[in-house]
């Protein structure tokens, strides 16, 4: 939850949520910006998280992150929908330079996150 705390300290609005089953369970109930989701976690998975946002036509931008990434991971990422693919280490520098290009583009300050 080191992400969700460093983003909240941006100013963001942050649901933070423990597995995927739950993520999905938010993601049903509020639209958010962005939906961070890592690859690998209890109940669901991100591929499993992934693919419920494009099935239900949520506009939630998905960034997979993961600690396991393989050469074909960040392309099957892509072709299954996701915005961003971000490995670990250096995931809340990647994430915040992320979020500023789309400040910098169209939105303003007013994002909101759900990460799992």
């Amino acid at each position: 939850m080191v992400l969700a705390q460093a983003l909240s300290e941006e100013g963001y609005e942050v649901t933070s949520v423990e597995n995927g089953s739950k993520a999905i369970e938010a993601i049903k109930n509020q639209d958010f910006d962005f939906v961070i989701t890592d690859l690998v976690m209890p109940e669901l998975d991100g591929w499993k998280v992934l693919e419920t946002i494009k099935q239900t036509k949520s506009p939630s931008r998905v960034i997979v992150i993961t600690a396991h990434g393989m050469e074909d991971t960040m392309r099957m990422a892509k072709e299954k929908g996701a915005w961003a693919y971000v490995e670990k280490p250096y995931l809340i520098e990647k994430i915040k330079e992320i979020i500023s290009e789309v400040l910098n583009g169209e939105y303003g300050s007013n994002l909101n996150f759900c990460s799992s």
